[in-house]
C-alpha cells in the first residue's frame, strides 16, 4: 500500500498508539475526542482550516493552531491535534521535571521555529517532510522562570547545566516522538531539535 494512502487511512480515524508513535499509550478515536483531550488539559488552541497548499499532498488531519500548552509558545503554531496532544504530554511529564532537576527552574515559554509547513524533507527532496502533515515541530529553546533562556544553537555544545538539560531532554524525547533530530544529526539542525510523530523511527541524539 502506498505510504500516502496508508497515512490517510490511519489519520482519518486519528489513532495514536504506542506501537505506532513513541511515548505513553494514548488512544484518540476522532478529531473531536482529541480536541476534548486538549480542553481537559487547558491547552489553548483553535481549530483551523489551512489554505490550499501548493502541493496537494500536504494535508493536516484535525488541524489546530496552538498558542499555549501548559506554558505559552513564543508564537502560535499550526499542527495536527495529534502533535498538540503529544507535546502536552511531553511538556508535563518530561520537560518541566527535567528543567527543575537540571536547571532549578521551570520553563515558562517554549520557543519554536515552526510546525506545519508544506515542504519537502531536507534529507530527501523527493519526499514530503512530516511538517507537511502537521506532525513535526522544531524546538529552538526555552525561557525559564528567572528570565534566563536556553538556546539549542548557543547551549548545545558548551559544557554546563544547559547543555546537560538539552541532551537529557533530547534523549527523553525519543520515548515520546518517533523521530528526534538534534545539532548532532546534521548541519540543518544546528539551531533546533526536530520532534515528529510520523511513521519513521530515528533517535539521533
Amino acid at each position: 500500500m502506498p505510504r500516502m494512502l496508508a497515512r490517510t487511512q490511519a489519520c482519518a480515524v486519528l489513532l495514536v498508539l504506542a506501537a505506532s508513535c513513541a511515548g505513553p499509550p494514548r488512544v484518540v478515536s476522532n478529531g473531536a475526542a482529541c480536541m476534548a483531550a486538549l480542553d481537559a488539559h487547558r491547552v489553548v488552541y483553535r481549530p483551523i482550516d489551512l489554505d490550499a497548499p501548493a502541493d496537494p499532498r500536504c494535508r493536516v488531519v484535525a488541524a489546530v493552531k496552538v498558542s499555549r500548552i501548559d506554558v505559552p509558545l513564543n508564537h502560535p503554531a499550526a499542527m495536527s491535534c495529534l502533535l498538540a496532544a503529544r507535546l502536552d504530554a511531553f511538556e508535563r511529564s518530561v520537560l518541566q521535571p527535567l528543567a527543575t532537576a537540571d536547571l532549578g527552574r521551570r520553563v515558562v515559554r517554549i520557543d519554536h521555529l515552526g510546525a506545519y509547513a508544506c515542504r519537502a524533507n531536507t534529507g530527501r527532496r523527493d519526499q514530503l517532510s512530516e511538517h507537511a502533515y502537521g506532525l513535526a515541530i522544531d524546538i529552538a529553546g526555552f525561557r525559564l522562570s528567572d528570565g534566563t533562556t536556553v538556546s539549542v544553537e548557543r547551549d548545545w555544545l558548551p559544557p554546563g547545566p544547559k547543555r546537560s538539560f538539552l541532551r537529557h531532554l533530547a534523549r527523553a524525547a525519543c520515548d515520546y516522538f518517533s523521530v528526534v533530530l538534534t545539532p548532532d544529526s546534521n548541519a540543518d539542525h544546528f539551531n533546533h531539535m526536530h520532534f515528529d510523530i510520523g511513521p519513521s523511527r530515528l533517535c539521533s541524539v
